[in-house]
């Protein structure tokens, strides 16, 4: 199994990249769950935007019977996200290392970092999680937070102890 080296870190510097790629799987899960839900997408933004407040993206939508799962979708999608990348990172064999950790990144780090920042955001102030809250018991929330944050930490120690090698802060 692969993992990430210190040389791999160099990646760091497509940081916007990646970014732009997550607000994409982030809203589009909104959007997605907006048309499931039989409502209509009236905006699609996926690059930052100021609009009385800092976005890195986001989605304006309308219809009637929208609930929490509109909001909930991206957290839900990181998930099952992760998951794929975690067997694609896993199982397919690739000649080059760099694929491999962009995938990694891309696959298993950004729907990470996007449900923990999401999660520990939703304390300080309003987001996606606030009609979450208010729609189902708060438990139910922190218990899917909280098991998927050590799931993926699990996960990702995993990798990197198995590959052969940690990567050491700086």
């Amino acid at each position: 199994m692969r993992s990430v080296s210190r040389k791999d870190l160099v990646w760091c510097a497509a940081y916007p990249l990646y970014q732009l790629l997550g607000t994409i799987r982030h809203e589009g899960s909104h959007a997605l769950a907006v048309l499931l839900e039989g409502g209509r997408v009236v905006k699609f933004v996926f690059w930052p935007t100021w609009q009385e407040k800092f976005y890195f993206g986001y989605v304006r939508w309308a219809g009637q019977g929208l609930d929490w799962k509109v909001s909930f979708a991206p957290y839900f999608v990181d998930l099952l996200w992760f998951v794929l990348f975690y067997f694609i990172c896993t199982r397919v064999p690739f000649k080059r290392h760099w694929v491999w950790v962009n995938l990694y990144i891309i696959g298993l780090v950004s729907p990470f970092v996007d449900s923990l920042y999401r999660y520990v955001s939703s304390f300080f102030r309003e987001g996606d999680l606030t009609s979450v809250y208010a729609a189902i018991p708060a438990w139910a929330v922190h218990s899917y937070f909280i098991l998927t944050t050590v799931f993926y930490l699990a996960v990702l120690v995993h990798m990197q102890v198995r590959g052969g090698r940690t990567v050491k802060s700086t």
